[in-house]
């Protein structure tokens, strides 16, 4: 794949870093990749493909830094904890090719057949609805193929002259610059597609760094709302303040104190909430045995993202770039 050239931030060379080249490399040999790191080292490898950068900051000024120094038309994200299935580049190019309505093309990132314990834990909660919203639809290549609204950045394809013309991702965001570039493309006229055969190998977090992503998550809506996002104009957008009013909802529970038939609509709610999440852990879960703990993760997947949204919004959250990072897996 002579014309596209393969995009990799990262913030340092690590075992998930030199997989994803390493992989990239055997599957792509004619594609150009481009790794950004965080800082300047000297590194041990040889890759005849791989040109390396060093840029600090957020993962969009990385981003545009690779697009910047490729030379082909083509220009193909995917984050250095993935790695790509070997139909990953072709099924896009092609459809880019058929459909001149598709500015940008992604896929399904799956979690791997063989990551630790904990991650699959985490991997199978993030396949509920209550954790990826409408967007758990890109945890599976069962999915069938559409336009959407949204993908994520570990896996997205599209013509490095529509990614200039946009301006490249957003730096002055330090979490959701790929939610906002989707919405500025199709502000422009462009659609996103989602190609079911477009599929990279997704680690999930440990179980920490999960509950630190899903107070960033947060926090980026935050940024979305309170900044200049094109974000802003989707009604969907403000849907994801469900786990601010949630996570408030619980916080109520001093006002039965003093009005006792408020403690019945929590009990009422929140038996209905509960019981959901147990139905989706139920659903996602492997086995019976990991019920509990996925009913566990799916819970703090729902709510931790209000706790992220609040803490952003009374600036208590250190900066999100150093809070959450690709080295904190």
């Amino acid at each position: 794949m002579k014309e596209v050239s393969i995009i990799i931030p990262s913030v340092k060379w690590e075992p998930f870093t030199e997989q994803c080249v390493t992989i990239c490399s055997a599957l792509f040999p004619e594609s150009e990749i481009i790794l950004v790191l965080e800082n300047d080292v000297a590194l041990n490898f040889s890759f005849k493909n791989l040109k390396v950068l060093y840029q600090g900051g957020v993962i969009s000024k990385k981003r545009n830094v690779g697009v910047a120094a490729a030379t082909t038309e083509f220009v193909a994200f995917i984050d250095s904890d993935a790695f790509p299935h070997k139909d990953w580049l072709s099924s896009a190019i092609e459809t880019l090719k058929n459909d001149k309505t598709a500015g940008m093309i992604g896929g399904p990132n799956i979690s791997p057949l063989t990551q630790q314990h904990q991650r699959n834990l985490v991997g199978m909660a993030t396949k509920s609805w209550l954790v990826a919203g409408k967007w758990n639809f890109y945890k599976s290549e069962k999915s069938s193929a559409r336009y959407c609204d949204n993908l994520p950045s570990c896996n997205l394809v599209l013509r490095k002259q529509l990614f200039e013309q946009l301006n490249g991702m957003n730096e002055a965001l330090e979490v959701g610059e790929d939610t906002d570039f989707c919405a500025r493309m199709i502000a422009s006229g462009y659609r996103v597609y989602f190609n079911p055969k477009t599929i990279v190998y997704h680690y999930d977090r440990e179980i920490a760094a999960y509950f630190r992503q899903r107070m960033v998550r947060g926090a980026g809506v935050y940024e979305l709302i309170a900044g200049s996002s094109a974000q802003k104009k989707n009604l969907y957008t403000y849907l994801l303040l469900q786990p601010v009013f949630t996570l408030l909802f619980w916080l109520s529970f001093p006002l039965a104190f003093f009005w006792q038939p408020w403690l019945y609509v929590m009990a009422m709610i929140g038996g209905l909430y509960l019981m959901l999440i147990v139905f989706e852990a139920y659903k996602n879960s492997t086995s019976l045995k990991y019920l509990p703990m996925v009913s566990a993760l799916i819970l703090a997947g729902n709510i931790l993202p209000g706790a992220g949204f609040i803490l952003k919004a009374f600036h208590l959250l250190p900066s999100l770039s150093s809070f959450y990072r690709n080295d904190q897996l």
